[in-house]
């Protein structure tokens, strides 16, 4: 898939899917279990729920509404996810 933000074109970078070994897996969940029985889970930040693709183009045109904390992250998310092409 190829878009175009700011006359700039970028492609979505395909990944192949991880899998975890089962120990991984068993380590996993058992620190998940303690986490919940114990109450040391940690409070995750709800992020911005935003289509990366226009908040990129907002943020390069430097008219985002965001925090500077959601446009560093939505940058870091769509440089993870497309690769700019030539």
């Amino acid at each position: 898939m190829e878009i175009e933000i700011n006359g700039i074109k970028y492609q979505k970078i395909e990944k192949q899917p991880r899998k975890n070994s089962k120990a991984m897996n068993k380590l996993i969940m058992m620190s998940t279990m303690f986490d919940d029985l114990y109450g040391l889970g940690r409070k995750i930040r709800q992020r911005p729920n935003v289509v990366l693709e226009k908040e990129y183009e907002l943020i390069q045109q430097k008219k985002s509404k965001l925090s500077r904390n959601d446009r560093d992250w939505v940058v870091y998310q769509f440089e993870r996810q497309y690769k700019q092409i030539d």
